[in-house]
């Protein structure tokens, strides 16, 4: 963390503003660092006092004789600029501006933040913020902060940084953990981000030794890329980042725009940035808690096979309800597992899974019991997790049970986690034998099962990128797409692009009129015959398609109808002639393409062809480039699936090749990310063998928008 170690660990900080007014930002830090015990050097600075709060008071940043490694704005907007200039004369590294009346307040905000951001990159300055809370350094008492951040409750040391692009909500995020007995290390509300963003302090924090998981609240990004690639090192370096992303609806994206103009990106791309990263979603408060607790055992399951046990069968039926949507299945117990719990199991119990333990069994009388049924069952290898259902059991029993799993989940790598409907204020011992052994304990039996899917999610994030390490198969052929590609791009033209970056494409043939249907002997009827012009997209709107051609005499009608036709209702395109394919019978139509995203790049997509593409809105998005495996997950992901592995008796369909299609197509859109805005491949053929594109647009990117 060596670029932000005077941001976050400051020796001394000058806070601008400060005065008698005790809700002015600038006095609520002072205050703050005083309170908690900043060991650092505190320069207020207001020219109308001599003195505050027993430090001296300057009258500006330039007269403090000795360095500042922060200084902290929070004067008016306008001021905010001009304090500015003076940190450059001084030579500051840093500077959180609390100050609003930025870009979020309109046209003339805009302009002042682009001056202060002029001010920052010439003097070497970088910036937190404007309109932020600041941030605390939880564990060196550092509070360049003011508002929620420095009121009690005050936060308890852990290894939780937070990173927030809204301070007041994603306090109240912080407090929630906080409640549930959550320590934190950073908490870093960045604001407008004009200069330091959530991404950039995401990966600070991914070589801070102190910082275990990282939660962030994230309302857009500037760069969707560098939130990937940060991702995915924050897997391999084994730290979790929880990540809340709002403005996923059109009402949401709305207020997040009003709220700190951000530009938020489309949330299916989100979605694939989660799926390729590691980055785990939440969606709640009480989600963040769940997970910041499960992770706090270090402890992945290897599967998704959950065995689950206890006294309450009802608790068994909720855990499997909500545990299977997110993959999460209750495992057959093998016979030799059955065999051996029914030595310490009541005939009245069962010892399939879930496993009924009958009332009363967690009692200080059947501790030996309950670790033989514990080791038994985690020595299954159908066993990847164990959630035991304490239910409504008492104090007694809940505390004897808590240390034979405190006893136990010392002994395994599988993880343990208990459902506990208890109150605290009665069962306070057994929740503190819990904590000490990093057993996660959870109020419902949903929220226990949506925690080991998300652990079994992560861990098999964490074991792809083993066997994943690079983005995509290097055999794959190159093509780079030069201007003179760009000039003119037919249906003609893109496909055979496509087929030169290893796309197979239907087998066509160019003709200039009629008389050239001798092709016909060259090809396999039936036929299609289509216009060939780049400057008709949609060639059936100007009779510019004739299907089921199945005669030379068909051939030759069909020719001369889609040139005449187009000639007649598009007279000012330019016409190259007419092409001829062969119609590609059997498979199923998926349709295929790349959108050229402002934040995260190319990214592809794909979803079910023909009549479902409307019916059923059934697609997949992944950020390019990717391998032959992340395309077999797209495909697989969809719901026309089982209609491709041959549901009601049909021919299984080559998915393999439609998932290395997609990688193909991945890598081509990633080559040109600067040229191509969009490619359209509609439909691609899925074959018993193989696959086949059948028709393709390719559209360059306008030179203004290039993407550099």
């Amino acid at each position: 963390m060596s670029k932000f170690k005077f941001l976050f660990e400051p020796r001394s900080i000058a806070v601008v503003g400060v005065s008698d007014d005790a809700n002015r930002p600038g006095s609520q830090v002072v205050r703050a660092l005083v309170k908690n015990g900043y060991a650092g050097k505190i320069y207020p600075v207001n020219p109308k006092y001599e003195a505050f709060d027993g430090h001296k008071c300057f009258p500006s940043v330039l007269d403090i004789e000795e360095p500042v490694d922060l200084v902290v704005i929070g004067v008016p907007a306008q001021g905010a600029v001009a304090v500015l200039e003076t940190c450059v004369k001084k030579q500051v590294k840093f500077a959180v501006i609390l100050s609003g009346g930025f870009r979020e307040s309109g046209m003339e905000g805009i302009a002042l933040e682009q001056r202060m951001l002029e001010i920052a990159k010439a003097g070497g300055i970088r910036v937190l913020g404007p309109n932020c809370l600041g941030f605390a350094n939880i564990h060196n008492g550092v509070y360049a902060a003011f508002g929620s951040i420095t009121r009690e409750p005050k936060l308890k040391k852990g290894g939780v940084s937070l990173v927030t692009q809204s301070g007041g909500f994603g306090y109240s995020i912080a407090l929630g953990c906080a409640a549930a007995g959550i320590g934190f290390r950073h908490v870093l509300a960045t604001g407008n981000e004009s200069d330091i963003d959530t991404v950039q302090l995401i990966d600070a924090l991914l070589d801070d030794d102190e910082t275990k998981v990282i939660v962030a609240y994230l309302e857009g990004t500037r760069d969707g890329r560098a939130l990937l690639e940060v991702g995915r090192r924050a897997l391999a370096v084994g730290k979790p980042i929880l990540l809340w992303k709002a403005g996923i609806t059109q009402q949401g994206a709305k207020a997040a725009a009003s709220h700190t103009a951000s530009m938020t990106g489309s949330y299916d791309f989100y979605k694939a940035l989660f799926a390729q990263s590691g980055i785990i979603e939440i969606r709640e408060i009480h989600q963040a808690v769940d997970y910041l607790k499960a992770l706090e055992g270090e402890k992945l399951p290897p599967g998704t096979g959950v065995a689950v046990l206890g006294v309450s069968g009802g608790s068994a039926i909720v855990f499997a309800d909500a545990g299977e949507p997110d993959g999460v299945m209750l495992c057959e117990l093998t016979e030799q597992t059955q065999s051996r719990l029914s030595t310490v199991i009541s005939s009245i119990g069962a010892v399939h899974n879930p496993v009924d333990l009958t009332a009363g069994y967690f009692s200080a009388a059947n501790r030996e019991k309950l670790d033989t049924v514990l080791r038994t069952v985690l020595d299954d290898p159908n066993v990847d997790a164990v959630c035991v259902n304490l239910a409504t059991t008492g104090k007694a029993g809940c505390h004897a049970a808590a240390e034979v799993m405190a006893k136990v989940t010392a002994t395994t790598c599988k993880p343990i986690l208990v459902f506990s409907s208890a109150p605290r204020e009665l069962v306070g011992e057994a929740f503190e034998v819990f904590e000490a052994a990093r057993i996660p304990v959870f109020p419902s039996p949903s929220r226990a099962a949506h925690a080991v899917a998300m652990l079994a999610k992560y861990g098999a994030a964490k074991r792809q990128q083993v066997l994943r390490a690079k983005p995509f198969d290097a055999q794959l052929p190159a093509t780079s797409l030069t201007d003179a590609d760009l000039t003119s791009l037919s249906e003609t033209d893109a496909k055979r692009i496509l087929a030169q970056a290893g796309i197979p494409v239907s087998h066509d043939v160019i003709v200039q009129s009629h008389e050239e249907a001798g092709v016909f002997e060259t090809m396999r009827a039936p036929l299609v015959v289509k216009v060939v012009s780049p400057d008709i997209a949609h060639k059936t709107e100007v009779g510019g398609v004739k299907v089921g051609i199945r005669t030379r005499q068909e051939l030759e009608t069909a020719i001369a109808s889609v040139l005449e036709s187009a000639k007649q209702k598009a007279p000012t395109a330019r016409i190259s002639g007419a092409l001829v394919t062969e119609m590609i019978q059997g498979g199923f139509e998926l349709i295929a393409g790349v959108v050229n995203d402002p934040v995260f790049g190319p990214v592809v997509v794909v979803g079910a062809g023909g009549i479902y593409a409307e019916l059923l809105g059934d697609t997949a998005c992944r950020i390019a480039p990717f391998d032959a495996e992340t395309g077999l997950e797209m495909i697989n992901g969809l719901k026309c699936q089982r209609i491709l592995a041959g549901a009601r008796g049909g021919k299984p369909l080559d998915v393999e090749s439609a998932g290395q299609a997609l990688a193909a197509l991945s890598k081509f859109a990633w080559e040109n990310r600067d040229r191509v805005a969009e490619v359209d491949i509609n439909p691609l053929f899925v074959l018993p063998e193989g696959v086949v594109a059948a028709d393709a647009v390719i559209i360059p990117v306008a030179p203004a928008a290039a993407i550099v």
